[in-house]
């Protein structure tokens, strides 16, 4: 008894990929012909070819992970082979050919090697973490059991397409901000170390009282001018201990949790991170998996470790037999109108429906948001960098209004 990989196609003519466990391959085909499908190819899995497979995989993780966006491109274009009617090995080769990403390239090479081998379309990808995640696996695995691979692919590359839209618009949410106050910090470290002492060493030489804000900027400039490594080290140390810190357990959560809570930015990401559950879940229930393991990939992909610890207590309570909207409701995690229409989807049957509606409910938020934040913050950051910069440029210049009088009088007056 051994385990036969094997390509066939239906009578409506949609191609099918999957592992049977037989005697020989006889008996495969005699099996797949009772079902009224048409053999392409059979061939036994090699535990060689496995091994070999594998050792493959753990050289192409050195190269690193293939971004989202190419892995929308490619499933796209997988999808497109599939209905075609294109041989998935020939198919894949020749996407491997055109991918410029040399990590995905890599990966999808060889995963056509491994379907040579005996492998099947799911357990191939699985072996490249770095390209495919275990949700994409999941849901190409429901696919060859449904026969349905074509119209699975179509779903999984409207996700990433989708999530990777949300993912830079909230990107772009918080880039401009950090961009904006990055330039001030380096803007005002360029006037502490450079110009600052210029003016102090001006003033110094007139054996005059400063005024008192001049006074605290010099102040401030001779300290870190003559603690700099102290400084930097200080920095440093605090750099590494939040880094260190936000490793732990507690401290993603802790993280996580501000992301969502923090005023301004936490409704954005909390909306993201809803558009993606919904999408993620939807998605999943959509391809056919039961509902506990698509609550379990839909943990693994939520990008918030609160809102994944609320999926893995509302998993336990589904698993328990308690509804899923129930279940979800009691996390207190969820928002209500994602809940609404997942009751809503409960109840009629069309519950991935109904999370596609909410997903795109919430992308249309993210959006709108994005655009407001942009135009309410982009004023209030100019007002902040001015006032920054302004207070030292001001405090330099502000010994020069009294300077005639200090000549005249022998001293400044105040």
């Amino acid at each position: 008894m051994g385990n036969f990989v094997y390509v066939a196609k239906s009578r409506a003519g949609a191609e099918e990929t999957g592992l049977l466990a037989a005697t020989d391959v006889d008996e495969v085909v005699g099996h797949l012909h009772g079902k009224g499908l048409v053999v392409l190819h059979v061939a036994e899995q090699k535990r060689r070819t496995q091994e070999a497979g594998l050792r493959a995989g753990f050289a192409l993780s050195a190269f690193g992970k293939a971004g989202n966006r190419e892995v929308a491109l490619f499933t796209r274009q997988f999808a497109t082979v599939m209905n075609a009617g294109i041989p998935i090995v020939r198919g894949l080769r020749g996407l491997a050919a055109d991918t410029p990403n040399r990590t995905l390239a890599r990966a999808i090479q060889d995963v056509a090697t491994r379907i040579e081998g005996g492998e099947s379309l799911s357990e191939a990808m699985a072996a490249h973490p770095e390209a495919f995640d275990g949700m994409y696996v999941s849901m190409v695995r429901a696919g060859e059991r449904a026969g349905t691979l074509d119209e699975i692919l179509e779903h999984v590359a409207v996700y990433l397409e989708k999530t990777d839209a949300i993912r830079a618009k909230v990107r772009s949410a918080m880039s401009y901000p950090v961009f904006v106050l990055a330039f001030a910090l380096f803007a005002t470290a360029f006037l502490l170390f450079k110009i600052v002492p210029t003016f102090a060493d001006i003033y110094a030489s007139f054996g005059q009282k400063l005024p008192r804000l001049t006074m605290l900027v010099v102040g401030a400039s001779n300290a870190i001018r003559s603690h700099v490594w102290l400084s930097a080290g200080i920095a440093l140390a605090l750099a590494i201990g939040v880094a260190l810190f936000l490793r732990t357990p507690g401290g993603r959560r802790t993280w996580h949790r501000l992301q969502i809570g923090v005023p301004i930015f936490g409704p954005i990401v909390r909306k993201a991170v809803m558009s993606r559950f919904a999408r993620t879940f939807g998605v999943l229930i959509h391809s056919g998996l039961p509902v506990l393991e698509a609550m379990e990939l839909t943990k693994a992909t939520a990008g918030n470790v609160v809102v994944s610890g609320a999926i893995e207590r509302a998993r336990t309570l589904v698993a328990a037999g308690h509804g899923i909207t129930e279940s979800f409701r009691s996390t207190g995690e969820i928002p209500e109108m994602v809940l609404q229409l997942m009751a809503t989807g409960e109840e009629s049957g069309e519950l991935d429906t109904m999370l596609m509606k909410a997903s795109d409910f919430y992308d249309r938020q993210v959006e709108a948001s994005v655009q407001g934040l942009t135009a309410l913050i982009e004023p209030v950051l100019i007002v902040f960098v001015g006032a920054v910069i302004g207070i030292v440029v001001v405090s330099m210049f502000l010994p020069i209004f009294y300077l005639g009088d200090a000549i005249m009088k022998g001293g400044y007056s105040y």
